[in-house]
């Protein structure tokens, strides 16, 4: 009997040594104290040779760890174990009959015995059971590979590292590759994108997925595929099989199809997006030209009333005593009433309603002249730097609106600076064709003026509404909001356009194209000339407004200048009085009347007292062309130095009919 133990019996060694299956006993040392016949016949080892020493020694020089470990873990753990030929190929040196080696699975079970723990450690034999599973398989392969091969979509099977393992015949002819070519080379020899194609980690092996991809052939013919893999395991590895359709006139047609689409969806957007911006402009147009007839209307009743309280001051200062505290007083008052005159200047300004003086205006000359005023607007912590060429063509442009609307855009960007920075005022030209590239600006020859400023810039939403009326980020008090509106409103008013370009904490810079002169810039130089010696000779004029208030003013200077003034508050009062005979040396209408305008009137008494001087009293410096009898101009609000130069100016001139006496204070 081969199997044995120091108590076994004959009758268990007898069955043991019949049973079909190796059977080992270790204790609890590991010791094999159980070697039936099976095992001394598989293993070529008698049972004397294996008893009584532990495992790993009976089999040394092999890699037994994973059989001893198991062992270990059923005699402390009372854990059972199971190592099967798939997973672990080489356990024991077993053969069979005909030498060749015998595929085996080793069961370990926990037991006692005699008190003791111990391991039972059961081998079978399952190579006749794997070889009919192979002949199975076989025969299942064969049937599958015959069904594959008669697919029409190409099929291709990789282990889980994308290796190609197996490819149907449609697959050769897709790729032009034959089978021993492409077996063994990775999957990207077929995909463009070998990441279309799954790793055997990435899903489980139910799990099916879609591509969409392309691919090469071997001739480098590109082609697209819709790629459906799956995975499956055999033998314990994990097997990728896809179907690789191709796809590839659908593509073309799906692609010019979509071309077809997106082109008609820009058609539409474009369509749309024109529309939307035809009415975005026509919706900011009706905006701003109901801001504009406001603002237009409202500066025009401020100049009335600022009128008045001028005038006033004006006939106050000369009849208060010499008292140091009334003359700061009635200073104060009278600057107060200027910066009134400045903000409904502005107000005009954006509404495109004021008294432009355009002529041609050497750049470089102008900057040049402010350069002193532009230092001590902006304090010694902003740098200023000009670069404006000298030979720089001269622009079409009133010289007194643009220092105006250079000085504000200094004052922004000095605002925009706190802690310093710099300035930067630049000029360059600029042709533009029809149709340019910069808004409502049409083609022709500009002069560019640049201003460029460090400060903290603005974002989107602020820079969106940075040229509307009366919106400044300035706190209460510290800014009318009409800087860049009465800037951008100089620029339409004479041709050009304005450009604001800006980002939070990157600056500022505004682009003002004015259009270049025909002409060359005189040598006249925008200084304040000294007060005119007024004549004193004193008239009778008849003084035309329907607001008592500034009629009433007007009247008290005039008179104060040693004239007699005859007063009606309608364009129809004043026609009568005209044809009542009252003698008369001049007329002072105001435009703006109920019933008539003053432009009206002026017509009728032109045509019935040809020869009798009219000047024009308005708060709207701009008149329609069809409106402008080329009068004399005074505009609102005036001082009494004002109304004593147009006066002296209109009489003692030989030319009566320039529109307008320049008045500069």
């Amino acid at each position: 009997m081969n199997s044995s133990t120091p108590d076994s019996s004959p009758a268990l060694g007898g069955v043991l040594d019949v049973i079909d299956a190796g059977v080992i006993v270790v204790d609890s040392a590991r010791r094999i104290v159980v070697w039936n016949g099976w095992m001394a016949q598989k293993s070529g080892i008698e049972a004397k040779a294996a008893l009584r020493r532990p495992i790993e020694e009976v089999f040394s020089g092999l890699r037994t760890d994973r059989l001893v470990q198991a062992v270990s873990d059923a005699l402390a753990f009372d854990n059972s174990g199971f190592l099967s030929h798939t997973l672990h190929p080489s356990l024991l040196p077993l053969r069979g009959s005909n030498g060749k080696p015998l595929l085996h699975n080793i069961r370990i079970r926990p037991m006692a015995g005699n008190g003791q723990s111990c391991c039972l450690v059961q081998i079978d034999d399952v190579t006749e059971t794997v070889r009919r599973q192979g002949v199975l398989r076989d025969r299942q392969n064969a049937r599958y590979r015959a069904v594959v091969d008669s697919a029409l979509d190409a099929i291709v099977t990789t282990d889980q590292s994308g290796v190609i393992q197996w490819m149907n015949n449609a697959a050769q002819r897709q790729f032009l590759y034959d089978a021993d070519e492409a077996v063994g080379q990775p999957i990207d020899l077929f995909l463009a994108n070998p990441a279309d194609w799954p790793s055997g980690q990435e899903q489980d092996d139910a799990a099916r997925r879609i591509t969409e991809t392309s691919g090469h052939r071997k001739d480098g013919s590109v082609l697209h595929m819709e790629v459906t893999t799956s995975q499956w395991r055999s033998d314990g590895r994990v097997f990728v099989t896809g179907i690789l359709r191709d796809t590839t006139e659908r593509q073309i047609a799906a692609e010019a199809l979509k071309r077809l689409n997106e082109e008609l969806e820009q058609k539409v957007e474009e369509r749309t997006r024109e529309r939307e911006d035809v009415l975005a402009k026509l919706f900011n147009a009706q905006k701003m030209e109901s801001i504009g007839q406001l603002t237009g209307g409202l500066a025009h009743d401020f100049n009335n009333l600022l009128a008045a309280i001028l005038g006033n001051l004006d006939l106050l200062r000369k009849r208060l005593p010499d008292d140091a505290k009334f003359r700061r007083l009635l200073d104060g008052a009278i600057h107060g009433a200027e910066r009134g005159a400045s903000l409904t200047s502005r107000l005009l300004a954006f509404a495109r309603r004021q008294e432009l003086k355009p002529k041609a205006v050497d750049v470089a000359a102008l900057m040049s002249g402010m350069t002193e005023l532009l230092e001590r607007s902006l304090g010694p912590s902003i740098q200023i730097e000009t670069h404006i060429p000298v030979d720089l063509p001269a622009v079409h442009v009133d010289i007194n609106q643009l220092e105006l609307a250079l000085l504000n855009l200094a004052v922004n960007a000095r605002d925009a600076m706190p802690f310093g920075g710099s300035l930067s005022i630049s000029a360059a030209c600029d042709t533009f064709a029809d149709g340019a590239t910069v808004p409502d600006l049409g083609g022709g020859d500009y002069v560019r003026i640049t201003v460029a400023d460090t400060g903290v810039g603005m974002d989107e939403t602020i820079l969106a509404k940075a040229r509307e009326p009366f919106f400044t980020t300035k706190g209460p008090g510290k800014g009318t909001g009409l800087g860049l509106s009465m800037v951008h409103g100089l620029a339409v008013q004479s041709g050009g356009a304005l450009r604001l370009s800006s980002k939070a904490g990157q600056g500022t810079r505004v682009d003002l194209w004015l259009p270049r002169s025909p002409h060359e810039a005189t040598s006249e130089s925008n200084v304040v000339q000294p007060s005119l010696k007024l004549a004193r000779r004193h008239r009778r004029i008849l003084l035309v407004d329907d607001d008592a208030l500034v009629r009433m003013g007007t009247a008290d200077m005039l008179e104060d200048l040693g004239h007699e003034v005859v007063e009606a508050g309608s364009a129809a009062e004043a026609l009568t009085l005209l044809q009542s005979g009252v003698g008369l040396d001049m007329v002072i209408t105001d435009q703006a009347m109920p019933g008539m305008r003053g432009t009206e009137l002026a017509a009728q008494i032109g045509r019935k007292y040809p020869g009798l001087p009219i000047i024009l009293a308005t708060g709207y410096a701009e008149l329609p062309n069809e409106e402008d009898p080329g009068l004399p101009r005074l505009s609102k609000p005036f001082r009494q130095e004002d109304i004593a130069k147009i006066i002296d100016g209109v009489m003692q001139r030989d030319d009566a009919g320039a529109k307008v006496i320049a008045l500069r204070r």
